[in-house]
């Protein structure tokens, strides 16, 4: 283990991607192995030292900025325990890197379906943060994909979670321990009716104990291995660029892409038309790129849709006709559109689709501002309503502003890119209302980039006073000193814990 205690060595676990500001710390703690973890905590929790745990520092809600206390640092435990191709089983440690694991698994033939689009992210925060990405549309989230995990609670405690093996009684959930069972009650607020979802602790009559720490931002715990459940990787990958000239057809092709695929997956079979991404990059965002990418056509006043098809050869033909049939359908830029069979062809699309977020971060490198980004989701029956509140407050705004994501899902990254500082108060009153609006729609929050410690207000308005305090009650019965992720999700800070 590594202790680090000097500023300038401390300087880089006290940031993350949301550039929240003004982290502070003790000192950091870099275990390698769990043993180390359990005693770190169990004197943190004696001492009542606060502990924030530290991932790649990737993350957009803050949750990784310490604003005193200690910083365990997973990075350490970074080995890929086991690789059961037989079972389609993996054990990874928390700090793994989850391209490198994409990577392993693809040489042995598997696919781990999860891809958030920071692929620098480490599986313990993918865990952490309930994380998802494009592929979230066929396959889910991160949750999806968990089989078990060894958890650390906040006293030195070792939790072994396997799915399945623990499950609540209505609300009421016994949570096997190392030393004796801890009882707790589930919260009964209503969570949204979203396919994506990172908004505070899961919470469902008889659910499965391993959900109550996914996406728990590590506040309940510190988990230190995760079980994760393969499958053979796809024979093939159909993929296109499609531009669309008019936003109600685009919005139509969405929908019918989106209905088909799902009631597809309900027939038997593997060959059928199903997409495992459904993105969108709107005419706005297409325009901060078009430099970049001058093959864009002029006439995308709909935006742009990135699908994935997964093949066979025997397949392929026929599900290749059938998009071009509902492609054509939709649009007159079938000829401008990009199409693609080849592994360079698949990153060349997915290059085009990350370039879009990476313009966003030039942008407020040059003007020296932040973003506004939303990360909500909507029930997918309300996201037309969603969609065109999202564009007429824009229009009426005056802000620049550029949307992309993953409207397969109804979810969608709004970015409003104030080019002042006397336009911020404007852009964050904006977000507000977003936020009103998508809870009023029966949305929610945080779709994937979680709570952290710049959304707890959205978290409150989202589930009341009410939701907030039966978090709290689950979070003192498993963290009893209330050290860990202080100031992060619910909000409150150890000395008012006290």
């Amino acid at each position: 283990m590594t202790i680090r205690e000097n500023d300038s060595e401390m300087e880089g676990f006290l940031t993350d991607a949301s550039n929240l500001s003004g982290g502070y710390a003790e000192r950091v703690y870099q275990p390698e192995t769990e043993r180390e973890v359990q005693e770190i905590l169990a004197q943190c929790s004696r001492d009542r030292i606060p502990v924030t745990i530290s991932g790649a520092g990737t993350g957009l809600a803050g949750g990784r900025i310490p604003f005193g206390g200690v910083v365990l640092s997973m990075g350490r435990m970074n080995r890929v325990i086991e690789i059961d191709e037989e079972r389609g089983h993996a054990i990874v440690e928390a700090g793994v890197i989850l391209q490198d694991f994409q990577t392993e698994v693809d040489s042995r033939g598997f696919l781990y379906p999860p891809d958030p689009t920071e692929r620098g992210g480490q599986l313990g925060g993918n865990f952490s943060t309930n994380a998802s990405g494009a592929r979230t549309f066929k396959y889910g989230p991160t949750r999806s994909w968990v089989a078990g995990a060894h958890i650390v609670r906040s006293n030195g405690e070792m939790i072994g979670l396997a799915r399945g093996a623990c499950r609540a009684d209505g609300y009421s959930l016994r949570i096997p321990a190392e030393r004796e069972s801890i009882q707790l009650t589930v919260p009964h607020y209503k969570m949204p009716a979203t396919s994506k979802h990172a908004a505070g602790y899961f919470a469902a009559p008889d659910m499965d104990g391993l959900d109550l720490f996914i996406g728990s931002e590590g506040t309940l715990g510190v988990v230190t291995q995760i079980g994760l459940r393969l499958i053979p990787k796809p024979e093939r990958l159909f993929s296109g660029i499609v531009f669309f000239d008019d936003e109600e057809k685009m919005l139509s092709f969405v929908e019918e892409a989106r209905d088909r695929s799902r009631a597809n997956r309900q027939r038997e079979g593997s060959d059928l038309f199903d997409a495992r991404a459904l993105e969108l990059i709107d005419p706005n965002a297409l325009d901060f790129i078009r430099e970049t990418y001058p093959t864009i056509p002029d006439a995308v006043a709909g935006g742009a849709i990135w699908f994935e098809q997964e093949t066979t050869e025997r397949s392929e033909d026929q599900l290749i006709s059938a998009w071009a049939e509902l492609i054509e359908q939709h649009t007159s830029l079938v000829n401008d559109s990009w199409f693609g069979l080849t592994e360079s062809d698949q990153e060349r699309m997915r290059k085009f689709r990350h370039a879009v977020p990476s313009s966003a971060y030039e942008y407020i490198a040059k003007h020296r501002v932040r973003k506004f980004g939303t990360d909500m989701a909507i029930p997918d029956n309300r996201f037309r309503e969603m969609y065109r509140f999202y564009k007429d407050s824009l229009a009426s705004s005056g802000l620049a502003n550029l949307t992309w994501g993953h409207i397969g899902n109804s979810h969608l990254h709004v970015n409003i890119l104030p080019s002042s500082e006397e336009e911020i108060p404007k852009a964050k009153q904006l977000y507000d209302l977003f936020v009103t609006e998508a809870l009023k729609l029966g949305g929610t929050v945080s779709a994937e980039h979680g709570i952290g410690k710049i959304k707890r207000q959205y978290l409150r308005q989202m589930f009341g006073d009410k939701g907030i305090e039966e978090m709290r009650r689950v979070k003192q019965t498993l963290d009893p000193a209330g050290i860990l992720g202080v100031g992060t999700m619910i909000g409150e800070s150890i000395q008012n814990s006290k």
